[in-house]
């Protein structure tokens, strides 16, 4: 059996063992008020789960995207401040598909900040 090269999980906690793009773009069409997230990691890559993409539904649709590739240092988040169906998708869909696949450019598409675990994540004592 191969490797899973990707696994997206979503917030009810269902998984996806590499996903096609048609797959991933459903289960971010998918997200609402009561699934707000997705996660996508590559658990060959790191171990500890340091790998990965995530993104959240803020209360007004907007949405925050973190990913991580390492240690601490390599943790951004960026803000998308229009909800999906007002231009959000067009920002977002090519982020989480160029991430699963590898594909260079993704970046570009959002102002990347470092992401301070210490300020920002409230919930951090949940995760360890």
């Amino acid at each position: 059996m191969a490797d899973v090269r990707l696994r997206v999980t979503v917030e009810t906690g269902e998984t996806w063992d590499d996903p096609d793009e048609t797959r991933i773009q459903r289960l971010y069409a998918g997200l609402n008020l009561r699934c707000r997230f997705l996660i996508m990691e590559r658990p060959a890559e790191c171990d500890d789960g340091q790998t990965y993409m995530q993104l959240a539904l803020n209360d007004d649709l907007t949405m925050v995207i973190e990913h991580r590739e390492g240690g601490p240092e390599a943790h951004y988040r960026g803000e998308v401040h229009l909800p999906a169906e007002h231009g959000g998708d067009e920002v977002v869909a090519p982020v989480l598909l160029g991430w699963a696949a590898g594909r260079s450019g993704w970046r570009g598409a959002l102002h990347w900040v470092r992401w301070d675990t210490a300020k920002e994540a409230p919930w951090s004592d949940l995760r360890d």
